[in-house]
């Protein structure tokens, strides 16, 4: 079984980032993870945070999940089995004390994955957070907690129509890379989660936020309307 590391390679991470203390970014981040999450969703943001932690004092990242057993990503390929997994840090019932929760996506259609469990817990959790972010397809589990219940959201435009079903209350926004609402953050499919963490940390630290990406050498999108993707998969506008 081969199990990918979520820790990023620091070699002159430390050096370029330095030790100055940022204050306003949240220090106790934990990742939701359940069977069959998309790596990327969780993986992308992490990866970023990773560098963001360098400098922040105190900052810690965790994964939490059902139980302690390692976690399944999503797979394509069945014959294959999965190729990343993921260790908890916590379980939902330790219920971590946690200043923001980033939630996953799913494969997005035809998800049969009971997560009665875990939307208990986010429905729970929520008050307690000062940030609620989800990434493509985890919109889904954010709206049937609750927790988007009349307010502006965005998720995977692939799996739009299946998704948006889930939160009859919430006021979809079907061209968008992310939206915030409040304390509540939503991206677009997939990769667009990176810029959303991007755009998150950018707001509260821009030379930290851009550090880490050339570190990672990656080129975010910045603009929050750019959506090419609901035309590509013919979003109702």
């Amino acid at each position: 079984m081969k199990i990918l590391s979520l820790v990023t390679l620091v070699c002159s991470a430390t050096a370029v980032l330095g030790t100055r203390p940022t204050k306003t970014i949240p220090l106790k981040w934990g990742i939701l993870a359940f069977p069959g999450f998309v790596g990327l969703d969780a993986y992308g943001p992490l990866e970023i945070l990773n560098l963001v932690a360098f400098s922040t004092p105190n900052m810690t990242l965790s994964i939490v999940a059902e139980t302690m057993d390692f976690v399944p990503a999503h797979i394509t390929n069945p014959t294959s089995g999965a190729l990343t997994w993921v260790k908890p840090t916590y379980t939902i019932d330790q219920n971590p004390s946690l200043d923001v929760l980033l939630i996953p996506g799913d494969p997005g259609i035809g998800v049969t994955y009971d997560y009665t469990k875990i939307i208990a817990y986010v429905k729970r959790t929520y008050p307690k957070l000062k940030y609620i972010m989800s990434t493509c397809t985890g919109a889904r589990i954010l709206a049937r907690a609750g927790v988007l219940d009349k307010k502006r959201a965005t998720t995977n435009k692939w799996a739009w129509t299946e998704i948006v079903a889930s939160g009859p209350k919430v006021k979809w926004v079907p061209c968008a890379r992310w939206v915030v609402d409040g304390n509540i953050w939503t991206s677009s499919g997939v990769t667009a989660g990176m810029d959303m963490i991007n755009a998150f940390v950018s707001k509260l630290n821009s030379t930290i936020a851009e550090t880490s990406v050339n570190i990672i050498e990656y080129e975010p999108h910045t603009d929050p309307s750019w959506d090419p993707f609901c035309k590509i998969w013919n979003v109702p506008t």
